[in-house]
């Protein structure tokens, strides 16, 4: 066995993390915001920063890393590939977005939650929208690096497309019924 088989364990080991915790992270989004409850609210957006710093940014930046080194010692896929180009600009757009974005605005609603602030709800909205159009980008990752498409290949590209911009066209959809409707009240008992 080489060493490219434990890395290219590694690295999809860490793509899994990393999607899959951003689709955990909607879930408990979810959760949190249909609760109502600005100390739910509030927790919520600290967990988001907790974990962001100490799971999503330096398993994405490993998850990168690994990758390079695959492309680097494989002997028939290289950096100007399509789908390798492709997917490494997906990458820059969702780690940046996390990184100066959506992390600290996370943390920032966390603390307007906490502190009652009226503006928690519709930032937080906007941010909840944010982190599920970045988890679109995620999934389009992982079709990038499954399909393998070249900007030959017409019909993997039209799909993977079509497919992201149905669901990112689903969340918008759902961000603005939900900006409709106000946050959530607190349930009474």
């Amino acid at each position: 066995m080489s060493w490219s088989e434990p890395l290219l364990f590694f690295h999809v080991t860490l793509a899994v993390v990393w999607v899959g915790g951003g689709l955990m992270v909607q879930f408990f989004a979810l959760r949190a915001t249909m609760s109502g409850d600005p100390a739910r609210t509030a927790a919520f957006g600290e967990d988001v920063k907790w974990i962001a710093d100490r799971v999503f940014v330096p398993g994405s930046l490993l998850a990168f890393v690994s990758g390079v080194l695959l492309v680097v010692d494989s002997d028939f896929y290289g950096f100007g590939d399509d789908w390798i180009v492709i997917g490494l600009a997906l990458y820059a757009t969702t780690f940046l977005a996390g990184l100066l974005y959506l992390g600290p605005e996370a943390a920032r609603v966390g603390k307007l939650s906490a502190d009652g602030s009226p503006e928690a709800g519709q930032r937080g909205t906007r941010l909840i929208f944010l982190a599920r159009l970045d988890l679109v980008l995620l999934f389009l990752i992982v079709y990038d690096m499954t399909v393998k498409p070249d900007f030959g290949d017409v019909e993997s590209i039209v799909w993977g497309v079509a497919g992201a911009a149905v669901t990112a066209g689903v969340v918008y959809w759902r961000y603005r019924v939900a900006g409709a409707q106000g946050p959530p009240q607190a349930a009474t008992t």
